[in-house]
This record gives C-alpha cells, structure tokens and sequence, in this order.
C-alpha cells in the first residue's frame, strides 16, 4: 500500500517493525520491499537490499524479476544482461516474462545484437515465445532491417503457434513499415493454413484493409471485406471508413459509394456510415473532376442528415476548383453561413487556387487582396505560389514578381517550388541570366538548397533561349551537390533539349551521366547515388536519331549500346527496320 501511494518512509518503517519485532521474514515479505523501493525510485537500496536476500536465500523468481525490470527502467541493459545469468546460474529458470521485458529493453535502444543473444538464451532455456514476445520483435523491423533480419522474425512469429487480432495488427504494421505487402499476404495465408480461418475483430480488419489499400491492392482489400462479412463481423464506422478510403485512394469511387448505399440499406450497419465517410466519397469524386457526382453526394448527405464540416465544405470547393465549375462556390459557402461553419485558410486557398486554375487571375488577386484587408487570416505560402502559377501560365511576370515582394513583406519564405515556378516564368520569357541571379539570390537569402526541380526548370530555360553550354554545365552542378536527388526527368530535359538543338552526340553525353557510366561527370558520385536513368520514350527518341544519323552518330549508339549492357544491365533490341527500342537484359 505504501508503495502504491509512493510513500517510501512508510514502507521502510513497516518492514523494519516487522524485522526489528522478531517477525518471521520470509520472500514474499522481502518481495514486496524490494517492489516498493523499485517502485519509488530507491535503487540504491533496493541493490542493498538484493544481496542481503541473496546472503538470507530468500531470493527467488519474482526478486529477480524486480531487480530485473529496475535495471531496465534505469537503461542498464549490461547489469540486467549479467542478472539473467545470475538466475541461470543458480538454477532459476526465467520467464517468458522475463526474456520479454529483457527484449523490450534490446528493441527499444536498437541493440539489434544484444536482442538477438536474448532470443538464443531463451531458445537454448526451452522457454517457448508467447505473443507478446513476437509483438515485441516485430516492433524491431524497419526499412533499414536486413533481409535475414525480418526473414528471422517472420519466421519465429509463424512457429509461435498462436494468433490473435493484436498478432495480426502487429504483423500488418511492421510489413507496411519495411514496405513488404507481399510478405503480409504470404503470412496470413500461411497463418490460416496452419490455425485456421483467422478470427478477426473488426479493427484488425480494417487495419489489413488500409495497409493493402496503401499499396494498390483492390483484390486483398475486397478479399478481406468479403471474409469479414462471411465471418459476420459487424465493420465499425472507421473499418468502413479504411475501407471507403481504399477503394477512393484506388480510382474505385463509384464502387465506394455503392458500398455506402449497401450499408445505409442495412438497419443494423446505418449508423457507420458518418461525416467522414461521406467526405471520402466526396473527395474521390472532386480528384475524379466529376462535379455533378460530386454535388450529388453533397445533397444525399443533407439528405440523410449527415452533418456537413469543414473538411466537407472545403473539399466540394475543391471539386469547384478541379471541375471549372468556379460559379458554385457562392452556393457553397451560402450553405457554409447557413450551417454556421465559417470558411478557414484552405478554403480561401481553394477559391484562389480555382480561379487561378481556370485563368481568371485577377479573380484571384481579388481573394488576396481579401484575405489581407480582413485580416483574419495570414496568406501563406501555398496561396502565393497559386497565384503565381497563374501568373506563370499568362505571362505576368510584373504581377508574379509583385507576389513576391508581397512574400517577402509578409515575412513568408519562398520555397523551392516558389523558386521553379519563377524560373519557368523567366525562361519563357528568355530572361535566362535574371533566372539564374533570382535562383543564387532567394537561395542566399532564405537559405534554401536548389533541388531537382529547380535544376529540371534551369535547364528548360536554357534550352529555350538555345544556350545548351549553360543546361549542360547544371550535371556537373547537380553532380557536385550531394544532397540533390536527381531523377528521370531532369536528364529527359537535357536529352530533349539536345535533340531540339540538333545535338544528338551531347544527348549521348547526358544518357552516359544518367546511368554513371565511367568518365561521366557524375560517375563520381555512383556508390552513394541511386542510377536515375532515362525514361525509355526518350531513349527510344534518341535511339532513332542517331540511327537516322551519320557514321559518327551510328558508332556513339553502338559504342553506348555496350556501356550500358555492361554497366547497367540495358540493351537495344531492334524490333523492325525503321527503328529499335531499349529494353531491360541480364547484365
């Protein structure tokens, strides 16, 4: 009682009256001394008190296991390592308990080494694992862990013997976390061939759902639905709800809003169907730009006496913005005052961003200038670039760089995709040096790091204004900066770039840059960069213009042709006479 109350003097004066009136002090008083001086933070004492019942012999299981979780709790994970012998050594054979609170220890300072060793110990003691063990080593997993690491884990969660919903969800969490869906289909057919049908709860379901709907498995997602219903297991509204996302997330909203419709027709399931299921439904068909489905939703909602949000308000605005259907937003936020829900930062930013997005800017410096004057909200920076893509589509440059300064007034930091909207802005116009100024210019000043994009928009403007030398020149920069992730598109640029400019030779160059073949100017960079590549329809451009070209342009694709067999396991494969195409071959 004292112990549970944290009142450590008292525990101290109960167990010296009991040993100072002659008492009989046997474990189990000893045991619950220790627990309390453990349980009020007293290690010290509770150390002392350890070898004095080691010299009594009145140490048994439950005192080591105290003593055990003390030295855990204070992260001293070699004297709890040296206590497990200990209990060996005398013949105590631990718990399960026991290797499970050690584990958790190994897990959670990622003592991959030392979690391993306990597992061996436990395996040699004969002690079997129980669920919670294999819960605790699926909580190991990562994307950094080795294959023969999870090959491990896997392997001792099926040999457990026993599964339950909290297995399963322990199970789908790990797998979605490495990023191995296909594993978790294997496990649980293997885990019904070896316990049986698995018996869920609707929450296990509903996380199976989510995790297959993530990875764009439609077959899995409807599998599990048709065995949760074969099994007669009720979905909650937030199974339904991982569900009707699975099917959204996947282009399957017709189908997502047929299964709302089966569930409102069914007395017992209606009341699952809620606000954020209808919103899903929703935002499915606004992604989709059908804004009739769209409104169509809306009403049926109203009609069933769902309440409409925020979130659903804002994502029929959304529709409105996608589905150039900018005339309804009246209707919508008429039918925002009524339902006494006031419009918040996404919805102006969805209103400016419909305007900008079906060309009617000043539309949209209107909303701004708005926002500003009722003060209520404070522009942020996904409401500039809005507005300044709509100035890049027309040409403003005046009006984009006047955004800009009010960016900069507002204290608001361009980001790298403010940058590339400028640069493309800028290169449209051939002003390819201011570009390349405003680049190192809001670099320097908002500390920013130039990324892919801006590289890929520099380079575009090079080509347009036919400076080739200058694109060129950007894959040693890109190549020098380590922490630029260059991908598929930029090299495309380049390659086209090249080709426009009838320079099928250079685009050979960029080709050799993409796959780091050796003397690139990015060869340098290969053991710790990914290989890009090419995206195969631009390859398959500049294959048929260097076989529609000279001798010198024949022996370049001849000469690449083989680099990449070597290096990079490609090869052309010619498929007719006017032409081949690149394809995938064993290096």
């Amino acid at each position: 009682a004292c112990a549970r109350e944290g009142d450590l003097k008292g525990a101290v004066a109960a167990f010296e009256g009991l040993r100072d009136g002659g008492a009989s002090l046997n474990s189990t008083v000893y045991n619950h001394f220790l627990g309390a001086l453990v349980h009020c933070g007293d290690l010290p004492a509770a150390a002392h008190l350890f070898e004095e019942m080691k010299q009594k012999e009145v140490l048994d299981l439950v005192g080591f296991n105290t003593m055990l979780k003390a030295h855990l709790a204070g992260d001293c994970d070699e004297a709890a390592d040296r206590l497990v012998k200990e209990m060996l050594a005398r013949g105590l054979k631990p718990s399960v308990v026991t290797y499970n609170e050690l584990l958790h220890a190994k897990v959670t300072s990622r003592d991959r080494g030392g979690m391993w060793k306990t597992v061996g110990v436990m395996q040699a003691s004969g002690t079997e694992m129980n669920l919670a063990t294999c819960s605790i080593l699926l909580k190991s997993l990562t994307p950094e862990s080795p294959p023969w690491d999870v090959k491990r884990v896997l392997g001792l969660v099926l040999d457990a013997g026993e599964v339950d919903d909290v297995l399963v969800s322990s199970v789908a969490d790990a797998c979605i976390r490495i990023g191995q869906l296909d594993v978790l289909s294997e496990l649980l057919v293997r885990m019904e061939s070896k316990c049986g049908p698995l018996k869920l709860g609707a929450p296990t379901y509903g996380a199976l759902i989510k995790a297959f709907g993530q990875v764009g498995d439609t077959a899995q997602v409807w599998g599990l639905w048709t065995a949760m219903e074969g099994q007669g297991v009720r979905p909650s509204s937030v199974t339904l709800g991982c569900m009707i996302e699975a099917l959204v997330s996947n282009r399957q909203t017709e189908e997502a809003w047929k299964l709302v419709h089966q569930q409102l027709d069914c007395e017992e399931r209606r009341a699952a169907v809620n606000t954020v299921i209808y919103s899903t439904v929703l935002k499915g068909f606004a992604s989709g730009h059908c804004i009739e489905k769209a409104f169509a939703v809306f009403e049926e909602m109203r009609g069933h006496g769902i309440p409409c949000n925020a979130v659903t308000y804002n994502t029929l605005l959304d529709a409105c913005a996608k589905g150039s259907a900018m005339d309804r937003v009246a209707i919508v936020l008429e039918d925002m005052k009524k339902s006494d829900i006031e419009p918040d930062i996404i919805s102006f930013s969805t209103i400016l961003k419909g305007y900008c997005l079906s060309g009617d800017v000043d539309r949209a410096f209107t909303v701004l200038d708005q926002i500003k004057r009722q003060g209520i909200f404070q522009p942020d920076e996904i409401m500039y670039n809005s507005i300044l893509n709509g100035c890049a589509k027309q040409q403003r440059i005046k009006d984009a760089f006047r955004v800009l300064d009010d960016m900069k007034a507002a204290k608001i930091n361009p980001s790298n995709y403010t940058v590339s909207i400028l640069v493309k802005l800028l290169g449209h116009e051939r002003q390819l040096g201011k570009a390349f100024e405003m680049v190192e210019e809001l670099s320097r000043q908002n500390g920013l790091r130039p990324n892919v994009q801006v590289y890929t928009c520099l380079a575009q403007a090079c080509i347009n204004s036919r400076r080739l030398d200058r694109a060129l020149a950007l894959l040693d920069t890109v190549a020098a900066d380590a922490s630029c992730k260059v991908d598929e598109k930029f090299y495309g640029v380049l390659i086209r770039g090249c080709l426009q400019l009838k320079e099928p030779l250079k685009a050979v160059q960029v080709v050799r840059a993409a796959y780091m073949l050796p003397g690139s100017s990015s060869a340098s960079q290969g053991r710790r960069r990914a290989r890009p590549g090419v995206e195969a329809w631009v390859m398959q451009d500049l294959e048929k213009r260097l076989r529609a070209g000279g001798e010198a342009e024949r022996a370049a694709l001849a000469e690449l042709s083989g680099e990449l067999r070597v290096h990079s396991g490609m090869a052309v494969s010619k498929t007719s006479s006017s032409g081949g195409r690149w394809s995938a071959a064993a290096a």
